[in-house]
């Protein structure tokens, strides 16, 4: 699959929009490199005996504080490329890099260590815990990597603040709005202080305030010297990102 239009990426003209009044100064110290680096990146898979190739031949640079959005319509492998950015998916051919890191050479701890102290993920559909309050929500990050107690009590704590969510920490995800439960989502996805933060169609289920919300989040963790990369197929975040990559739709062979 090819990249269309010519060049690769295009900055926004109308990245201008009212950023929520939120610092992120609990998370801001973000070691190593932080640009994303595709390079000639070919991925495939076997849905009912046909191979889907919805990328092929990519590159694709994304920039440190910067939001960067793939755009392009169902199969044309917005969400793979996000996962293989994230290490939950290997391509078949090419090589990914953040920083000097290689991240399609990773294997074992390494391959670990890279998805729980590099890369943040925020899902579409949220995907908090039902049987946790959003606290402990954006703890369970920390007590994976073995963070005690209190000091993940208190780093959650940060975040949430900085997310505008302290009014809910008791709250489990069915008591909260879709743009609450997103930002809950977004202290988790920081919560391990990665470089990379993907968001799969962040504003995808959310109304017009809640998508002001979510948009003024990314550009706050971009500043803050992250990279953000988004899939998306709505205009009103489109608003608001520094580079769009469009992508082809998939092939089959």
């Amino acid at each position: 699959m090819t990249l269309a239009p010519s060049p690769v990426f295009e900055p926004s003209s109308t990245a201008q929009f009212t950023a929520p009044s939120v610092s992120l100064t609990a998370v801001t110290n973000v070691a190593g490199g932080r640009d994303v680096h595709l390079r000639d990146v070919t991925i495939t898979y076997v849905r009912a005996g046909l191979s889907i190739v919805p990328v092929s031949g990519l590159d694709l640079y994304a920039p440190s504080s910067r939001v960067t959005a793939l755009v392009g319509r169902s199969g044309s492998g917005k969400t793979s490329v996000l996962s293989c950015i994230a290490a939950m998916l290997r391509p078949s051919a090419g090589t990914i890099w953040l920083g000097g890191i290689e991240v399609t050479s990773l294997r074992g701890k390494g391959l670990d260590a890279y998805r729980r102290h590099h890369v943040g993920v925020v899902h579409q559909t949220y995907n908090l815990i039902p049987s946790l309050n959003a606290l402990e929500n954006v703890t369970v990050p920390l007590a994976l990597l073995g963070v005690g107690r209190a000091e993940a009590r208190e780093r959650a704590l940060g975040l949430l603040s900085d997310v505008g969510m302290t009014g809910t920490l008791q709250h489990r995800p069915h008591e909260m709005s879709g743009g609450q439960q997103q930002r809950v989502a977004v202290a988790r996805a920081l919560a391990t202080n990665p470089s990379v933060v993907v968001a799969d169609e962040p504003t995808a289920h959310l109304d017009g305030s809640s998508v002001a919300e979510v948009r003024g989040l990314l550009r706050v963790i971009a500043d803050s010297g992250r990279t953000v990369i988004v899939s998306t197929h709505d205009d009103r975040l489109l608003s608001s990102v520094d580079q769009t990559i469009h992508l082809a739709p998939a092939l089959e062979r």
